[in-house]
């Protein structure tokens, strides 16, 4: 770059011209970068443990498989923002619960008591997939029901979910499941678990207002989920899921990621 030239350039050209130098010189010399990095990357995979969060699972490795690999490999992560209007639902959601009977999510459940005030985070022991590689998970559930010889995990939804879908959030319940079971001895450890399911809030209908308080009907809906004795299922998923993080280099975007494709239009911008 000449430096008289520079010099001369408007502090808003000197950025783009900057921009575009830089650009130009990561790409001359980017199959050596790239070479260094993926060596790196195998050196850092070979002692790697890699914890799980079972709410990841829906729209994490079964949304874009660029963004999950991006998220456990290079530790980056866009964070969506989260309305805190249903952190609030959850807090009501578990306070009215909690020591109720189980027959208040539905009368069909195995009488028992409800326990939604459980807040510390649970991970389990080292665990290993059918590779013998080893991993981790850990998460927080909403609620679990105590039977007399048994335990059920609830997970609250404030939406209104398709029960056509509701297949999508199977591999969370039951991962939910495998984690309690295989707690490490720090955690809360709940076996056997015998129940699964998902209770869902959607508001209907404000029935009554007056001065600054407002009343609303909210409809429930209780999905139960099969519940896996064997764990197999979940082996296997962990082990599909530690054959692409860690056998992939570079995984290719998904062209029905937003995220990916935002990124992949501003790479092209700077061309």
């Amino acid at each position: 770059m000449n430096l008289m030239k520079f010099i001369k350039l408007t502090p808003l050209e000197q950025v783009e011209k900057a921009r575009r130098e830089t650009y130009i010189s990561l790409k001359k010399h980017e199959k050596r970068i790239i070479e260094k990095m993926n060596k790196a990357k195998k050196d850092i995979k070979k002692d790697l443990i890699i914890n799980y969060s079972p709410s990841e699972f829906a729209f994490g490795f079964e949304g874009c498989k660029k963004c999950y690999y991006d998220k456990k490999i290079n530790k980056l992560e866009l964070k969506s923002f989260f309305p805190p209007i249903f952190n609030t639902f959850d807090r009501i959601q578990k306070r009215f619960f909690n020591g109720k009977s189980s027959k208040e999510v539905n009368k069909n459940l195995e009488e028992g008591t409800i326990v939604a005030d459980y807040e510390r985070i649970i991970r389990t022991k080292v665990l290993y997939d059918k590779k013998d590689r080893p991993f981790t998970m850990s998460g927080k559930i909403d609620a679990y029901i105590k039977h007399k010889d048994s335990f059920s995990v609830i997970d609250f939804k404030t939406t209104n979910i398709n029960p056509n879908k509701i297949k999508t959030y199977e591999t969370q319940l039951q991962s939910y499941a495998f984690m309690l079971e295989n707690s490490d001895e720090k955690s809360l450890k709940l076996s056997p678990i015998k129940g699964l399911g998902i209770l869902c809030f959607e508001p209907n209908n404000i029935t009554n207002k007056n001065s600054d308080l407002v009343k609303m009907d909210w409809d429930t809906k209780w999905y139960p989920i099969d519940v896996i004795r064997d764990h197999k299922k979940i082996i296997d998923y962990v082990t599909n899921i530690q054959d692409f993080l860690l056998e992939n280099e570079n995984p290719q975007s998904s062209n029905n990621c937003n995220v990916c494709n935002y990124f992949n239009e501003k790479n092209n911008d700077y061309k």
